[in-house]
């Protein structure tokens, strides 16, 4: 950012860096520094702060900008701050230009008052200033970097931060009361069509963020805390109906499956049938290397991973049908060390429906759906039904039904709440109540 300039014999440099400030105890101030444009001309100079601030360790003292997907303490961000250096630096070097070619004589004050002209439009931002759609995306650039969110969390975020725009794109605060939240939900639900599971997700997505935005302190409006809505659908009991899983014959004849004939057909039998026996999700089978797999002192196998969605380490020990997986593939050399040869995920899904066809899963689901206080249940053959996602419920719901403690399941999904397994715990109720009544039929 550095910048030294010869023109008519008349010499001058523009650098930006943070200023260097001491506390009371004569320590070093690292945090909320101001930034500082040294612009020395003709031997003159001046040295003033830039309207931003920063932490010394987002500085890059080299390039002289802000170190990028960093925000300072009020939440503007790199991208911001180094705008208005590179504006600065911009109006400098003309202002200097234009004098000088006009013979007009350089002053501190002169290019002061100048600069303040140029940069009249170009105030810096305050958050404070923004609506609520300029800080939802503050939220999701700040929050997804600094809590290092996968990428479906992000993606989920910008869509709903997509609708909320479309329906109010100038929405502040304070118009953010239980009648605005009512005519929101019914927004989505009516004009967008969204199910009532899909519309309570958006609802505790704004939660989160309206949460932020006050702990932060650029909303001080809480009548959102004290706000109720309870979606038709959306409960345990209610869920429980649209779970799509495998029972544990079914597995096992999947696993067992001639597939040969077709090697994608096969790997996607493979890879799914690994996430039943272990619980990954399709983020972490896609990223697990080969190094992932380890062994205890008594040489048996476990996998250790960081898992994508929430970076939680988990240490899953192989059982013998996922080991012989692993043994099928562990010495096929794949790319950056990959475990095994996962394709997208939208791929992925179609070929899986396509094994599952294959293998006959043609027993009827119905799904279960609401929109407002209006049901609609619809009815598939299970292989039309079965994603990735159906791989981890499938290995929950059979622990569970082999009578392996749910603390014990938790600790191999990394599930925190035990509430989360209670509708996985009715499913194998029920199940096992079907299973007893085979006695009466005999």
């Amino acid at each position: 950012m550095c910048v030294n300039y010869t023109q008519m014999k008349l010499k001058y440099s523009i650098n930006f860096r943070v200023e260097q400030r001491k506390d009371k105890d004569g320590n070093q101030i690292v945090k909320n520094i101001p930034i500082i444009v040294d612009f020395t001309f003709n031997g003159q100079r001046i040295k003033d702060p830039i309207g931003y601030r920063v932490d010394l360790s987002q500085w890059d003292e080299t390039k002289q900008l802000v170190k990028r997907n960093n925000f300072n303490i009020n939440v503007i961000s790199s991208l911001i701050i180094n705008q208005r250096i590179n504006t600065i630096k911009t109006h400098l070097i003309d202002i200097y230009t234009e004098k000088t070619n006009l013979n007009v004589p350089l002053t501190p004050l002169l290019i002061r008052e100048e600069l303040k002209i140029r940069l009249n439009d170009a105030k810096p931002v305050q958050a404070t200033q923004l609506n609520v759609i300029d800080l939802l995306q503050l939220f999701i650039d700040s929050e997804s970097h600094q809590n290092s969110w996968a990428n479906g969390t992000k993606i989920k975020f910008n869509t709903f931060k997509t609708h909320l725009s479309d329906y109010k794109s100038n929405l502040q605060f304070s118009d953010i009361t239980e009648a605005f939240l009512l005519k929101y939900i019914d927004h989505l639900g009516t004009t967008l069509n969204f199910s009532n599971s899909t519309n309570a997700k958006y609802l505790k997505m704004f939660r989160w963020f309206l949460n932020w935005a006050s702990k932060k302190g650029y909303n001080t409006n809480f009548e959102y805390k004290n706000f109720e809505y309870k979606f038709k659908g959306t409960t345990t009991s209610n869920l429980q109906k649209n779970i799509v899983f495998l029972n544990w014959e079914e597995l096992k004849h999947l696993n067992e499956l001639n597939l040969s004939f077709n090697k994608m057909l096969d790997q996607t039998r493979d890879i799914y049938c690994f996430c039943c026996f272990t619980s990954l999700r399709y983020s972490d089978i896609a990223n697990l290397k080969k190094s992932d797999f380890k062994t205890d002192n008594n040489g048996n196998y476990y996998i250790e991973i960081l898992t994508v969605k929430n970076d939680e380490k988990l240490n899953i020990e192989l059982n013998k049908y996922a080991l012989a997986i692993w043994n099928k593939y562990k010495d096929i050399e794949l790319m950056d060390n990959r475990a095994f040869p996962v394709i997208s995920n939208q791929k992925y899904n179609k070929y899986l429906k396509d094994v599952a066809q294959f293998a006959g899963f043609k027993n009827k689901e119905t799904v279960i759906t609401y929109k407002g206080n209006q049901r609609t249940e619809l009815t598939y053959e299970k292989w039309q039904l079965l994603t990735t996602h159906t791989a981890r419920k499938t290995f929950i719901i059979n622990a569970l039904y082999l009578g392996i403690q749910p603390d014990i399941i938790r600790s191999w999904t990394g599930h925190k709440d035990h509430k989360t397994m209670e509708q996985y715990i009715k499913i194998v109720n029920e199940q096992k109540r079907i299973s007893m009544n085979k006695f009466n039929e005999i």
